[in-house]
């Protein structure tokens, strides 16, 4: 079982690809790269095996899809934010979570919205 850090953690990354509502190979590629370096970013030891990763994904990401698209969202992912607090390195975090919103391309307002929200939550400097 992970730890809701990481559980939260990887709920970001996964909220990144649905932002736009497209869901590209290059996009799931850029959250497995991600996912990979979550160590360098937390105190914790934990990791998590690429099948493993696969599978969270696949339980997880319908119930974040569909979270995307309901008035609970922010408060959703202000809590998944509010669970990170605690990781040393916020600014890599973002730094992942816009490579995933640029993989495909196209930065879309959607995912630039997360980039925002995760920014102010944090008092982070973030410039579109």
């Amino acid at each position: 079982m992970l730890s809701d850090e990481l559980h939260a953690l990887l709920s970001l990354l996964t909220a990144m690809i649905f932002a736009d509502k497209r869901v590209f190979a290059k996009e799931v590629e850029s959250f497995l790269q991600a996912s990979r370096r979550i160590s360098d970013i937390r105190e914790s030891d934990e990791t998590i095996s690429e099948a493993k990763l696969l599978s969270w994904f696949d339980e997880n990401a319908e119930g974040i899809r569909k979270m995307l698209k309901t008035p609970d969202f922010e408060p959703w992912f202000n809590k998944r934010l509010s669970q990170l607090d605690g990781i040393y390195d916020k600014q890599a975090l973002m730094t992942m979570m816009s490579d995933i919103a640029n993989a495909d391309s196209e930065f879309h307002i959607s995912e630039q919205a997360l980039l925002v929200l995760t920014a102010r939550h944090w008092n982070l400097e973030y410039r579109l």
